[in-house]
């Protein structure tokens, strides 16, 4: 066999090398921001509170994200960075609003299952400050596009394109588990919900090639788990929510310290969204982003991006 063709197939870069090397591109954007936060602080010399620097280090990572997506795009794929899902396409709102209610079904009934056996209760909490909603909202909206675009993102779709969709899945979703770990409060069931959770923000990437849903669906969860609820959020709690949670019953059933998602409550939940977002007819690829993303590049001779998971539109189905 051609050692070169072992780095290089019809004049590209493999996607599995294509994968390596945006995960040593986003590791860098990464490092590069938390130096960035932390050299600031010690310039103007101040001690930052943890939800301060988690906030400036969250938005100061987000453009370095988007520029290492967008250097990979451009050089590989020959592609606009939209390419990678944040396209603002025609139903990119509708594939957003779509990704906040899957979310927040997801959480409200996990929440009502704690509640109907009584492993929960809330209380009004004081009155919030006028800028904790939306320091929140902006933190948790950021950091959700942050890890949609890195777990779902570039990195993603190189290896649905390498091992095929299925073994994407599994091993994002292992690294999105397994990057918990250093969380507080975490058991094995709450690293195997946060496995499990990566599929179904997956699929609905898949279904739709667009990041817009499962960045919903991420945001969501987060928001009135954290926020609204009061409760932990992978085993962090916010210092302002407008309800206070108090949590009973056994850890592996409500997921105590750790938040909803570390019981085998959120379990049948996450199931039950992945089945749905599996067969939903509402979801499919728009065609903007089936053109972006789906369609071989013109004028590059054998470039061709796989066409996998790609669902009809309903445009498509009344043509055949």
């Amino acid at each position: 066999m051609n050692s070169g063709r072992i780095f290089i197939v019809d004049g590209r870069l493999r996607p599995i090398w294509r994968f390596f090397l945006s995960l040593v591109l986003l590791f860098a954007a990464y490092a590069l921001s938390g130096v960035t936060v932390g050299f600031a602080y010690h310039l103007l010399r101040v001690h930052p509170e943890p939800m301060g620097a988690v906030f400036w280090g969250a938005l100061v990572t987000l453009p370095a994200i988007l520029a290492a997506c967008k250097l990979l795009t451009a050089v590989f794929e020959r592609r606009p960075l939209g390419s990678v899902g944040l396209a603002f396409h025609p139903r990119w709102w509708m594939e957003l609003g779509h990704g906040l209610a899957v979310g927040a079904v997801m959480i409200l009934a996990v929440v009502m299952l704690e509640r109907a056996g009584g492993f929960v209760q809330f209380s009004y909490a004081p009155q919030p400050v006028l800028r904790a909603p939306s320091l929140t909202f902006v933190l948790l909206a950021v950091a959700a596009i942050n890890e949609e675009a890195t777990f779902r993102g570039y990195p993603f779709q190189r290896l649905v394109e390498s091992i095929t969709p299925l073994g994407a899945i599994a091993v994002t979703s292992a690294l999105f588990g397994l990057l918990h770990l250093g969380n507080p409060h975490h058991t094995w069931i709450s690293t195997a919900n946060t496995m499990l959770v990566g599929i179904p923000f997956a699929i609905a990437y898949l279904r739709t090639r667009s990041l817009w849903m499962p960045i919903g669906m991420h945001f969501i969860w987060n928001f009135l788990m954290g926020f609204l609820l009061g409760l932990p959020v992978s085993g962090l709690t916010f210092p302002v929510s407008v309800f206070q949670a108090r949590v009973h019953g056994a850890a592996w059933l409500t997921g105590a310290e750790y938040g909803p998602e570390g019981g085998l409550l959120a379990t049948g939940v996450i199931v039950a969204a992945t089945l749905y977002l599996l067969l939903s007819k509402r979801i499919y690829t728009s065609e903007e982003m089936k053109a972006l993303v789906i369609d071989p590049v013109p004028s590059h001779g054998p470039d061709r991006p796989a066409t996998i998971l790609a669902p009809a539109s309903p445009e498509d189905s009344k043509r055949a």
